[in-house]
């Protein structure tokens, strides 16, 4: 048939009888009743206007033909620009190339119009007498009316715009429901049709010569078989109808030339259509018809709330039609990972359903992580195209040019979304032509087996699940898979290894929007190289380079098992640079130190780690290597240690131009010499720190350490201001911490934060409210990262907390959490960890606890040296006599308590102690000595200093002092 682009042929220019004219001139014939011009025997691609200014001209050969002439032939009734009538001629000249510039076929005659200069043959040729054609019925036949779920606001919508327009296209990927909406919208909108609906189901044919037949059946028409769309138009005409077009893609340019001229030639004519890409009519109005809706990933629904997604409540109808299945809320996490597995695409929701027959909802899960092949038949009722998931896309990858299908492969190989620049440095490395490529994307997103999205600014394209899969497959078949994968390997090689450097100067919100969305990737392309033993080395190099990306998104337990991985095959390589090895080693020994237990292995691996820094002479990592391992050491308490270890950290930081290396060392240093009981020279080195660094740093190398410095220098200063008596810095150090963690998102700087900072400022004020509300957002991080090194501190808290609820179990809950901190060699600060659950026992009057927990917090202080919370020891040492009647005894240490506190400047626990002794002094008699006593410690804060111990010690006073005014 004709090739129209934008037909407006009008039906009043085809003669009548049954003779029709050709016009031959050079290859070329022009058939104007048939619409159609020939060059030889094959149709020529030419728009419609092209078409009425050729026959003009043609007709008139030799004869000049104006401006306003041609306008007014080829835009009858209609003002347009004489530039639209330039552009058509410039189409014409191109569609009809010439041998030589002498025989021109069109020439222009400057400022008054055309004439068309080559000699013209006119033949007259038989033609059937075209008969009347007529639509043999009114009404519809439209298919029978399917149960739609979740599709109500898309029909509403759909069905407003196609009453508002009158042309409107569906578009959409395989399986999303185009067919089922576009029924619905029909038949909701049939009422405003007088002669109702036919529904044409292109499916079936595979030739464009096809579709005018196809729509002469639909009709039920019969007549002129020669010139069939005028008789469509004939039958039609002073009818209300409206027409479906359904499953167009694959006759796209037919289908458009046939709706443009109905569409122009009968105005009361309604057309709804549906196809994986637009018609591109210049009439259409196009609508995607979106997936099915369900749960974002990590957001927590209950069983109503899971029903109100359109993809759930699929499934789950479907399920129960097939299984009587009901939807348990122990279900709900695998089917939202069914649904979003599959795209929320209704016809794979609906194949995947019945299969809850035989499997339930979490083993279905998990076979989608494997295949989709296994989807592989529906209803014996349902179109042939729709009898199994794959077959839809076998259908739209039969329409694809060799170079759509060839990007469509190469694209499998991308985890989830990706981007332009993605696909380019993929090409290259394969390389591939990069400008087919990247043309292909439009193409493929244009027929729906491409999604694209703006996130965050940047746009990006993914493939769905089961597209992903099947084009995957087809990669395999092709013999392209290895090759592929490689390339993919290797553009991830670059690109990490780019963001390795990248890392020590770019910010780190820019840093990281750019490569997170990248992390996908990187895991296929680590898993595909360690699978292949020639691609080992990849492999290794690629863990590498993903070690500060894992770091940035605190994903410590999959880099603990990567890392592990990784340096297990690194014995498998040989020649295995050491600057390689010595990342790795690194990584591995952060992996041990946040997990649940600190052993000897964990020491082992920052020792090696040291020893390859040396070796390779990169201070950068020595640096590293010497902060690891002092923190582990004090971590295990052995403080004094730690400190020798830094002591050469100061001059090999010098050598170094990244500031953060001696800001780092001042501030762990500082924290370990806090331990050891130099409490004022730590408060006054962290107050300076705190000052100079009063802002995050933008810096993604500020998490070189694994801790966030703005955020890590305020978790110290937190716990040394409160026990120097600075009370107000404290509490704000501590709410900045965490704070400042959440701001930057970094998940083992605010876990530190919580362990650290905020739950004992919450303990020791006594806010058990944000004590559970730390504990619960702190067993989330460590829930969802794997930093199993804070879980016993974080169920010690809780324990306080439900033993300040007078929940009896509370006191067993801190003893067991107790002990899994001594035992996983978690040491540091589990002399104060002991004396809480002393005072808590006392308080209880379990008094054998109180004994043990007293011994064990001394016992601990001995061994770790670890002088800061003496004074709370004797304190306590001091409660526990007077309880057993031993009121000397007390009394000493007591003022034991006082006197340790003071000299080491731990004014807050001065203050406790001193409370402690006044309050049994008054009680003997000693009132004068007690308001000295308590006065003399309250001395030593700031008058407008406010809170915990300090505020009961100032009410204490004034009693006191009113009792013994009277």
């Amino acid at each position: 048939m004709a090739t129209l682009e934008n037909h407006n042929w009008r039906p009043d220019k085809a003669p009548a009888g049954n003779d029709e004219r050709v016009f031959s001139f050079g290859e070329y014939r022009l058939i104007p009743q048939r619409q159609l011009l020939l060059r030889g025997a094959h149709p020529v691609r030419i728009g419609s206007r092209a078409l009425d200014l050729l026959y003009l001209l043609v007709e008139r050969q030799g004869q000049l033909v104006s401006k306003e002439q041609l306008i007014g032939h080829a835009w009858p009734d209609t003002f347009v620009h004489e530039s639209n009538l330039k552009v058509n001629i410039a189409a014409l000249r191109r569609a009809l190339p010439q041998g030589s510039s002498e025989f021109p076929f069109i020439a222009t005659v400057p400022g008054r119009g055309y004439r068309f200069v080559s000699p013209v043959r006119v033949d007259v040729e038989a033609a059937p007498s075209p008969g009347p054609m007529s639509a043999a019925t009114t009404g519809d036949n439209l298919p029978p009316p399917h149960i739609l779920v979740g599709r109500d606001a898309d029909i509403v919508e759909l069905s407003a715009k196609l009453i508002l327009t009158s042309f409107l296209t569906i578009v959409g990927p395989a399986g999303v429901g185009k067919t089922t909406v576009a029924v619905a919208v029909a038949r909701q909108v049939v009422e405003r049709y007088e002669d109702g609906v036919c529904f044409v189901d292109f499916s079936t044919i595979g030739d464009s010569r096809l579709v005018l037949p196809a729509i002469v059946s639909a009709l039920g028409a019969g007549g002129n078989q020669t010139d069939m769309l005028f008789g469509i138009v004939e039958a039609l005409r002073d009818q209300r109808r409206l027409l479906v077009f359904d499953n167009c893609e694959h006759v796209l340019s037919a289908i458009t030339m046939v709706a443009d001229h109905l569409r122009v030639a009968l105005p009361d004519i309604g057309l709804l259509a549906t196809s994986r890409e637009p018609l591109r009519s210049q009439f259409e109005t196009v609508r995607l018809l979106p997936p099915l809706t369900w749960p974002e990933e990590g957001q927590v629904v209950d069983r109503d709330e899971a029903m109100r997604f359109s993809a759930i409540e699929l499934f789950v109808a479907r399920a129960k039609e097939a299984t009587g299945y009901d939807l348990r809320t122990a279900d709900i996490p695998a089917v939202i990972d069914i649904c979003r597995r599959l795209d929320g695409i209704a016809l794979a929701i609906e194949l995947a359903a019945p299969r809850l027959a035989s499997h339930e909802p979490a083993t279905l899960s998990h076979r989608l992580q494997q295949s989709f092949e296994w989807l592989n038949y529906g209803p014996r009722d349902a179109p042939a195209r729709h009898q199994a998931l794959l077959a839809t896309l076998d259908w739209s990858y039969r329409l694809l040019s060799d170079r759509e299908a060839m990007a469509l492969r190469l694209l499998s190989v991308f985890a989830g979304r990706f981007a332009l620049e993605d696909v380019v440095g993929l090409a290259a490395k394969l390389d591939l032509p990069t400008d087919e490529i990247t043309r292909s994307l439009g193409n493929l997103a244009s027929k729906s087996l491409l999604c694209s999205d703006i996130r965050d600014g940047r746009l990006r394209y993914r493939l769905l699940d089961a597209t992903r899969g099947y084009a995957a497959e087809r990669l395999c078949q092709e013999g392209e898979a290895s090759r592929v994968r490689a390339g993919h390997a290797n553009f991830m090689l670059d690109l990490f290894e780019q963001a390795e450097d990248e890392w020590r100067w770019r910010s780190a919100q820019d840093w990281t929007a750019c490569y997170a969305p990248r992390l996908d990737d990187l895991r296929k392309a680590i898993d595909w190289a360690l699978g292949e033993r020639a691609a080992l080395p990849v492999a290794l190099r690629l863990t590498a380079a993903a070690i500060p990306l894992l770091d940035q998104l605190s994903l410590v337990g999959e880099s603990r098992q990567r890392v592990q991985r990784a340096l297990m095959r690194a014995g498998d390589e040989e020649g295995c640079e050491a600057a390689l090895r010595m990342k790795l080693t690194m990584a591995h020994a952060w992996g041990l130190t946040f997990s649940k237990s600190l052993g000897p292995e964990t020491e082992t691996a920052w020792r090696d780690s040291l020893v390859v820094a040396r070796q390779t002479g990169n201070i950068d990592h020595q640096l590293r290597a010497l902060r690891g391992l002092a923190a582990l050491v004090s971590f295990t308490g052995r403080h004094r240690e730690a400190l020798r270890i830094l002591e050469t950290f100061p001059d090999l930081a010098q050598q170094e131009r990244d500031s953060s290396e001696p800001l780092e060392g001042e501030r762990l240093r500082a924290m370990i010499a806090f331990y050891c009981g130099d409490i004022r020279p730590a408060y006054e080195q962290l107050t300076r720190l705190a000052r100079e660094h009063g802002t995050i740093s933008s810096l993604t190398r500020a998490a070189r350490f694994q801790l966030d410095h703005y955020v890590a220098i305020r978790v110290s200063l937190a716990a040394v201001a409160w026990v120097r008596g600075d009370l107000a810095t404290a509490e704000r150090a501590a709410a900045n911490a965490v704070a400042g963690a959440l701001r930057i998102g970094h998940v083992v700087s605010h876990a530190h934060a919580l362990a650290f900072a905020a739950l004992p400022l919450a303990l020791w004020t006594g806010a058990w409210d944000a004590v559970e509300t730390h504990v619960a957002a702190l067993t989330d991080n460590l829930n969802r990262q794997d930093i199993g090194i804070w879980g016993p501190v974080s169920r010690f808290f809780a324990g306080a907390a439900l033993n300040a609820r007078h929940d009896p179990s509370g006191i067993e809950t801190m003893r067991a959490a107790l002990d899994e901190i001594i035992a996983s060699r978690f040491l540091v600060r589990a002399p104060f960890y002991a004396t809480v659950l002393a005072e808590a026992a006392l308080e209880r009057g379990e008094l054998a606890i109180a004994r043990s927990s007293l011994a064990t917090a001394l016992a601990q202080a001995e061994q770790q040296e670890e002088r800061w919370c003496l004074p709370e020891i004797h304190r306590l040492q001091g409660l526990l006599a007077w309880r057993d009647g031993d009121p000397e005894r007390g009394e000493q240490a007591l003022l034991r308590a006082i006197g340790v506190a003071r000299d080491m400047g731990a004014d807050t626990f001065e203050l406790k102690a001193a409370m402690s002794l006044a309050e049994r002094w008054v009680r003997y008699g000693r009132p004068s000595e007690a308001l000295e006593l308590l006065q003399s410690a309250c001395d030593r804060f700031e008058p407008c200093a406010r809170g915990g111990d300090l505020t009961k010690a100032r009410t204490l006073l004034d009693q006191w002092r009113t009792i013994q005014a009277a």
